[in-house]
């Protein structure tokens, strides 16, 4: 099963998330990574795995945007799905979220059990 990533500094979102995830996927693991730069290391050091990615943007020490950079020339990318969660309404993320590649879905924060549901998890 492929590990479920929450990439984002927020604690209080993180909890919330994570108690959605396990409501609907009990036996999940969800790993909780506080930025960028701690996620790329995670996913360097675990190349062996599968990941669907819940990014935020606006995060310290590497945001979203420097984090889907640092990807783009990960041998293994094709390992991971990417879906930027956040709380940003701004039109300029959402377009440039549709215009990377890696980049599945731009969703808006909370994460829902619907929204959730809509992205299976890989077994």
């Amino acid at each position: 099963m492929e590990q479920i990533l929450l990439i984002d500094d927020d604690a209080v979102i993180n909890f919330i998330h994570t108690k959605i995830i396990a409501s609907v996927y009990p036996d999940a693991t969800v790993v909780i990574l506080e930025n960028g730069k701690k996620a790329v290391d995670y996913i360097q050091q675990n190349q062996q795995n599968s990941y669907l990615v819940f990014l935020d943007i606006n995060m310290p020490i590497m945001d979203g945007w420097q984090f889907l950079e640092a990807m783009q020339d990960f041998p293994n990318k094709d390992n991971l799905r990417i879906h930027m969660l956040t709380s940003s309404v701004d039109l300029r993320d959402q377009s440039r979220a549709a215009d990377n590649t890696m980049v599945l879905s731009y969703l808006p924060k909370p994460l829902t059990k619907d929204v959730l549901r809509s992205i299976p998890v890989e077994q």
